[in-house]
This record gives C-alpha cells, structure tokens and sequence, in this order.
C-alpha cells in the first residue's frame, strides 16, 4: 500500500514538471496568445470580457496588442483607439523567468510608443494566466484568462 502511495506521488510529481517545462518552453519559443476573460481595474472593479477578441499576441520579433481599458487615464489622447491597449511593437526587451508555485513570468517592456507600457504575464502550468499592464499615462490595470500556442 506505502508503494502505490509513493508510485502515486511520484507520478503526479512528473506531470507537474512535465507542464511545467510545456509553458516555459511555450513562452521561450515567443509563439502564444494570452486571451483574457476578465479584466480589472487599479480600483477593483471587475469586468468579465469573455470569449471576445481581445488579445496579447507574441510572434516572434513583434508583439500585438487588443486590450479594454477600464480605469483612470492621466492624459487624453485625440485618437480614439489609445482608450484601450491597441498597437503592434517590434522595439521591446522580453524577459522569461521561473515564479513560485510552477508558474513562469514574462516581463514585456515596449520602446516605441510614445507612452511605453510594461506587461508582466504569469503563466500557471495548467495554461491559466495573470497579465498585468502599466503604463504612464494610464492606471495600471489587470487581466486573467488563459494562454494557448498561436496558430
């Protein structure tokens, strides 16, 4: 019986390690789209966004972006579509690293937008994810959802 419990424990222990490997790779290889199902506000308000198309693409060298915005900005912009985080970037630092409790995080720094924005996304091994988006024209804001390989 102590066997089986052992051989149980051993298993799940490579499994775990096994999707642990699966994300980090996914997110080295820079190929995945993080499509979030909530978003929420520097204040707290929670808004559920759902099956929709918004996204934070990573394709290699370029980086797209399709986020709602909900939240305090500090400076008005004449364009409509700077509501929200809607742009492509070629110019960014990207940075992989291991978090606590199987979990890998991506630090994203933009560099050619006239106000740059920083992602932090935490992937868990099970394919759930936490993005967070700062900016300095803008209350920093979070989404959660769920991260999938770019077809």
């Amino acid at each position: 019986m102590i066997l089986f419990l052992f051989a149980g424990l051993f298993m799940q222990t490579r499994a775990q390690d096994s999707a642990k490997h699966q994300i980090k790779a996914l997110m080295d290889g820079k190929h995945y789209v993080f499509e979030p199902t909530t978003t929420t506000s520097g204040k707290g308000r929670s808004i559920y966004v759902g099956t929709s198309s918004y996204f934070l693409e990573m394709a290699g060298d370029t980086l797209k972006v399709y986020l709602p915005y909900f939240g305090r900005a500090y400076s008005a912009s004449m364009n409509p579509s700077d509501a929200g985080y809607d742009f492509t970037s070629t110019d960014f630092t990207y940075e992989v690293s291991e978090g606590k409790k199987n979990t890998s995080i991506v630090s994203i720094k933009t560099k050619d937008r006239s106000y740059n924005t920083d992602f932090e996304l935490t992937v868990y091994d099970d394919g759930t994810a936490y993005l967070r988006a700062n900016s300095s024209d803008k209350q920093s804001v979070s989404y959660n959802g769920g991260v999938k390989v770019k077809q």
